[in-house]
């Protein structure tokens, strides 16, 4: 019953529908509450009737004993109607809670697979609201917001079934005051769909400044920014505040409303059938029980509002989520016999040019290799497209078809976990999470022994500073990392992509935040570590690329020199300029 909804919408469908496909698993949960929903309405509206014998009863002279009975068979009728409406909010508020859980599932499941791209254009707070608020209130939707869909439906069906049977004229007058109501609930829909989807809008807006202003608290605090933030969160806060009271005004007032509509409609009841008692065409018990059917017709004419908010307002949140699930995922090209190589061998960058959506090209018919078991450094000034290159090789950005290589397959037809599994990867912006420094550094590989972790640690340069720790391999860093130093962090990701011992080594500048000590100590260790591997360095550190068997550099995109350290010095072209500059910045920092 619990399997994961795999649908994925491709289509424009509606939110109702599809809605409906997470509470189609549930069917037979939500059959049981209509069961016990219908029972309970059959004996609630038994109980006007058994009122309207009595009455009948007393006024024909009948004993006491009688009324008795009646009496008794009205509390059993109230007691069994407690049990059938318990048994409706078990089974639906039940199968509420588990749509939520599967929506939420599917939505985080969802954000797994999309490209970084996404998450560029797409505040953090917002998704948070989107993944939390708005799946709320499709829980509510499911749970509660069924039960009173179903049970004001059936109230008010059977209502008017046993007002018919009482006096079908005298039922017309009742529900003269109806086209009112209709036209009132229709308008009071429409706003409130408007109003809904503007306040949960605004709350992502919301979420989203505190989520920023959470994670950017130093920038915030070195610019003296406190007040402006909080001036402008004020302001969102005051506009949240605007709608919500727009939205609670629009619902608050529609209950009266349906209050005033439902008086007329008991002020014409009780002209007219007080006309009918005294004429005869009705007895006083008939007129009593239609009496009581009427209070209860209004039950369900007063939750209209509450139920139709509900509804606008959990189908709004569906629109929503929705809106992230469309986002087209990261799928897995066709091809069994390519997903069953072994990835293993060099890289190759064949005439690629990438271009980021909406900007200029970040890389213009590059090619060169690495080969198998070599290390090639690729340089150049800072936005010539280097991190681009280590992006691409591990698809988090697709590239083209036909441009980049991994032993002499084409990456764009290799199942991405198998790829991604068979390359150490260590981006520019080292993250770690508000884990233990251990679990940080086996996210590659959790089943790794200790002494392999502890050997990648070394390798990086980490080790030292681990056992100075206060709680050695058990610390647990902050949140993103940030008790840690910046070169910290660094190399606790270079450990990280160490421990699986992949056949690919990729690193994105992964000594930027490192000392010239620490640099060359991390250097001496990682030559052991990396011979016999494919290795990718892209580094604005020529240090570093000087250890490398071949250097690739880069301008703007394009590949303007390519060969050894001393090929590219004696050529006199940008790399030699770099050198130069590098090396007069590292004098005047020893003076």
């Amino acid at each position: 019953m619990h399997d994961p909804v795999r649908r994925r919408y491709t289509d424009r469908v509606s939110p109702a529908r599809r809605f409906l496909v997470y509470a189609r698993p549930y069917a037979s949960r939500y059959a049981a509450g209509v069961l016990c929903l219908a029972a309970a309405t059959c004996l609630s509206l038994a109980i006007p009737w058994q009122v309207k014998l009595a009455v009948d009863a007393l006024r024909s002279g009948t004993g006491t004993h009688v009324v008795a009975v009646y009496a008794a068979a009205i509390l059993a009728l109230a007691l069994f109607h407690g049990v059938a409406r318990l048994g409706s909010r078990f089974t639906m508020l039940g199968a509420g809670q588990w749509v939520e859980h599967d929506i939420r599932r599917d939505l985080y499941a969802h954000l797994e697979t999309l490209p970084p791209a996404f998450y560029q254009t797409h505040r953090t707070g917002d998704l948070m609201s989107r993944a939390t608020n708005d799946v709320s209130a499709l829980r509510a939707l499911a749970g509660f917001g069924g039960v009173m869909l179903v049970g004001t439906t059936f109230t008010f069906a059977g209502t008017l079934v046993a007002m018919w049977a009482i006096d079908p004229w005298l039922t017309l007058w009742a529900l003269a005051p109806s086209p009112a109501l209709v036209l009132l609930a229709r308008r009071f829909n429409h706003q409130v769909e408007t109003e809904s989807t503007a306040v949960q809008e605004q709350l992502g807006a919301l979420s989203a400044r505190v989520q920023e202003n959470l994670t950017g608290m130093t920038v915030v605090r070195a610019y003296t920014m406190e007040e402006r933030e909080i001036e402008a969160f004020g302001r969102l806060n005051a506009e949240y505040l605007t709608r919500s009271l727009r939205l609670a005004r629009t619902q608050a007032a529609f209950s009266p409303m349906l209050g005033l509509i439902s008086g007329l409609g008991g002020l014409i009841v009780l002209w007219v059938g007080g006309r009918a008692v005294v004429e005869g065409r009705i007895t006083l018990g008939a007129f009593v029980a239609f009496g009581g059917y009427l209070a209860h017709l209004a039950w369900p004419t007063i939750a209209l509002g509450w139920t139709l908010s509900n509804l606008k307002r959990g189908l709004a949140s569906m629109a929503r989520v929705a809106e992230i699930l469309d986002v087209p995922g990261a799928t897995e090209a066709e091809g069994t016999a390519a997903a069953a190589a072994p990835i293993r061998g060099g890289l190759e960058f064949r005439h690629l040019t990438f271009a980021y959506e909406g900007r200029r090209p970040a890389l213009e018919d590059v090619s060169f290799t690495v080969p198998e078991g070599r290390m090639v450094a690729v340089v150049g000034p800072t936005g010539s497209g280097k991190s681009t290159l280590g992006s691409l090789v591990t698809r988090l950005h697709e590239p083209p078809p036909g441009a980049v290589f991994v032993g002499g397959i084409d990456v764009r037809v290799l199942p991405r976990e198998r790829l991604r599994s068979s390359i150490g990867y260590v981006p520019q912006e080292a993250f770690l999470f508000s884990r233990s420094i251990r679990d940080n550094v086996a996210l590659g590989d959790e089943t790794a022994p200790e002494a392999r972790l502890r050997r990648a640690a070394e390798t990086a340069g980490l080790a030292p500073e681990i056992e100075g720790f206060p709680e050695g391999w058990s610390t647990v860093v902050g949140e993103r990392g940030l008790t840690l130093s910046g070169g910290q962090r660094q190399r606790a990701a270079l450990a990280r992509s160490l421990v699986p011992a992949p056949a690919v080594l990729v690193l994105d500048d992964v000594f930027a935040s490192v000392d010239a000590g620490k640099e060359a100590e991390i250097l001496s260790s990682l030559q052991g570590a990396v011979a016999g591997r494919t290795t990718l360095v892209m580094t604005h550190r020529l240090r570093v690329a000087q250890e490398a068997d071949r250097i690739v550099v880069l301008d703007e995109g394009r590949v303007v020199e390519e060969g050894t350290h001393a090929d590219l010095l004696e050529a006199g072209g940008l790399y030699a300029r770099l050198w130069r500059i590098q090396q007069i910045e590292q004098e005047l920092a020893n003076e």
